[in-house]
């Protein structure tokens, strides 16, 4: 049943929205996930949680960044996929981990009950990582935000560093995130690190090898990371020593989000309106 198919009343007690955990392929992704920011900005959905994983793999570059056409041949190479995200940010492997993407306003939006976050960048990104921070320790895993100096600029892969934007686990960057404003609404995107590899994107992002053939992929049945001298990352899993479900993953962000933005979020599916929105942007997405 499509329960926000209306306009909404903007009943301050009415619950937000949990999108529960789903595969899709990358440009689907982006297109559901800038769907979703339109429906919201027009006010026909409350904010949104949404919980899902690329299929096949991908490559997600952040929207301003420069990505050349050999860069995107020597990914496709390796079978994965490669997208421009609408959010902002460094280069995301997307494999071996989970995104979410939350969907709400600023202060200042014409729908006060909805606007859950500052105007302030900095300041959201404070608060929905406030979410995700109760949301790891439920699962016994315990995080903090990075820091404000943290390099970014000169580095192509998001997990590369850990900025004020981010979340680390004993100085390993653990979730990395990226924002879109348009007018008062705000997506935030963030991949959560399950197991990956430490060597894979860099190699895939290294212009100075020969031509990538010797990259070794991991599959979805190894849960070790290679660990090296130069790890930046780290792994859920690892940290674990087991391998959760996406049901628990699932219950534990949904959890987090409900602490920190003090509501309900009531799992239900995309709306008419937002599936229309979807097939619309889908070809936006698929340029790559």
């Amino acid at each position: 049943m499509k329960i926000f198919d209306e306009k909404l009343s903007m009943n301050p007690k009415q619950p937000y929205r949990l999108i529960s955990y789903a595969s899709y392929d990358a440009a689907m992704n982006m297109a559901i996930d800038e769907a979703i920011l339109e429906a919201h900005l027009a006010g026909h959905v409350p904010p949104t949680l949404r919980i899902y994983q690329f299929s096949p793999p991908a490559v997600s570059f952040g929207y301003a960044q420069k990505v050349d056409d050999n860069l995107i041949a020597k990914i496709k190479k390796q079978n994965l996929a490669v997208v421009r995200r609408p959010t902002g940010g460094r280069a995301v492997l997307h494999m071996g981990d989970i995104t979410y993407a939350f969907i709400c306003s600023s202060k200042g939006a014409p729908v006060s009950e909805y606007a859950l976050v500052g105007e302030s960048i900095a300041a959201a990104y404070k608060q929905i990582c406030q979410a995700l921070i109760l949301a790891l320790n439920s699962l016994g895993v315990q995080t903090a935000l990075g820091h404000k100096n943290g390099r970014y600029q000169d580095k192509h892969d998001c997990f590369a560093a850990v900025t004020a934007a981010d979340l680390q686990h004993q100085g390993k960057k653990i979730v990395g995130s990226a924002q879109l404003r348009r007018r008062h609404a705000v997506l935030q995107h963030g991949s959560i690190i399950l197991y990956q590899p430490q060597s894979l994107l860099p190699a895939l992002l290294n212009h100075d090898r020969e031509n990538g053939d010797n990259i070794q992929h991991h599959n979805s049945d190894n849960t070790q990371l290679q660990h090296d001298g130069n790890s930046h990352h780290a792994s859920l899993y690892d940290i674990l020593g087991c391998r959760p479900g996406f049901a628990d993953l699932g219950k534990a962000l949904k959890h987090g989000f409900e602490l920190a933005f003090e509501n309900q979020f009531l799992a239900a599916p995309l709306t008419s309106l937002e599936e229309e929105l979807t097939v619309s942007l889908l070809t936006k997405h698929k340029r790559f």
